[in-house]
């Protein structure tokens, strides 16, 4: 008898027991991931608020795991389980914390500052790439065919391979039109300027880089300079004494064009490039135009990539290529050398005036 009013009670709710236990345990579970993912969510942005990656490693970690975009899409999780369980308050809290990071995220990850782009038949004005093609998709015939494609003057390669005989003489069939070549220690760095001078070195224990000096194709400019920087992807160890050390390099050069590309493995609001922005700019900062992420393709999350350059660069367009060949976008940027009777002022929306 009181099975039949089981049987009865069951086929009435439409399910069995067994489908109302894995049903609660569902529910259950989601209310945990809920819990979770907000105790986290919580931590992340106030490490964001507050130390960013200052202080110690854990904090940092955090702070490198959790970019504006996945804080916007871990709020809609939280609101979709949230909802889903029938915590209405606070979904809509969630919801509304979705809204306010996706905000702050199109504020700072997209940019659209109306730069023009260069006329290719003006000599003074350079196209300089920068790129990591350590993890590569596809072979390396097709990074070649996407340098040949956008032409560069400049062209800065970081885990590009073994400096033997043979890569060195690959590179000058492959870029003929550019003469003037160094590939050093996984660094190719390919110019149509000529170099005058290279030299290298590390960064504390967390990097290294190339320096170059060019001779400009212009007479009233002073001699560039560019340096080519590769950061280590260390998760726990801090940046904080490597980007030091580069921009004091950085900063003894300051009365001529310098130019910083790099793979810095440390994303652009980091608290460590506060020594480098004194005498530089990130160029998607100045003339960017579009999604400012560069790694991990297919889906870029963090801004690791960059060319930096300070105020004797004038800048006309910046921005990341999409490809499908490496696991880090190139960095594109179209710009000149200031002359002495030059200057170029930025204002406020981003556009640029000459006088």
């Amino acid at each position: 008898m009181n099975s039949e009013r089981t049987d009865s009670h069951s086929s009435q709710n439409g399910q069995s027991p067994r489908r109302r236990l894995r049903t609660a345990f569902q529910v259950w579970l989601m209310k945990v991931l809920v819990l979770l993912i907000s105790v986290f969510w919580c931590l992340a942005i106030s490490i964001r608020f507050t130390v960013r990656d200052s202080s110690s490693a854990v904090a940092s970690l955090v702070f490198y795991m959790s970019p504006l975009i996945l804080l916007s899409l871990g709020a809609f999780v939280v609101f979709v389980l949230a909802w889903i369980v029938h915590w209405r308050r606070i979904a809509v809290i969630w919801f509304l914390l979705s809204i306010m990071t996706g905000i702050w995220c199109w504020n700072t990850q997209f940019r659209d500052t109306g730069a023009y782009s260069v006329l290719q038949h003006d000599p003074s004005k350079k196209r300089v790439l920068f790129w990591n093609i350590g993890d590569r998709l596809w072979g390396i015939e097709h990074v070649i065919n996407e340098l040949q494609q956008l032409d560069p003057d400049l062209i800065g390669l970081v885990e590009a391979g073994p400096d033997s005989a043979e890569m060195k003489q690959f590179w000058k069939q492959s870029f003929p039109e550019h003469p003037y070549q160094v590939v050093q220690n996984g660094f190719v760095f390919l110019s149509r300027l000529p170099i005058t001078e290279t030299s290298s070195g590390r960064l504390v224990d967390m990097g290294h880089y190339l320096r170059f000096r060019l001779q400009s194709d212009q007479a009233d400019i002073s001699v560039p300079a560019v340096f080519l920087v590769d950061i280590y992807s260390k998760v726990l160890k801090s940046r904080r004494a490597a980007l030091k050390e580069l921009a004091d390099q950085v900063s003894q050069l300051n009365q001529q064009p310098v130019l910083v590309l790099g793979d810095f493995n440390t994303p652009r609001d980091s608290v460590h490039f506060d020594s480098l922005r004194k005498s530089c700019n990130n160029s998607l900062e100045i003339a960017g135009d579009g999604y400012l992420a560069t790694w991990p393709l297919p889906i870029p999350v963090l801004d690791l990539d960059g060319i930096w350059v300070n105020e004797f660069i004038e800048l006309y367009h910046a921005e990341n290529r999409w490809t499908w060949v490496s696991d880090h976008r190139p960095v594109l940027i179209e710009m000149s050398f200031k002359t002495q009777n030059k200057k170029v002022i930025n204002v406020e929306n981003g556009k640029f005036f000459r006088m």
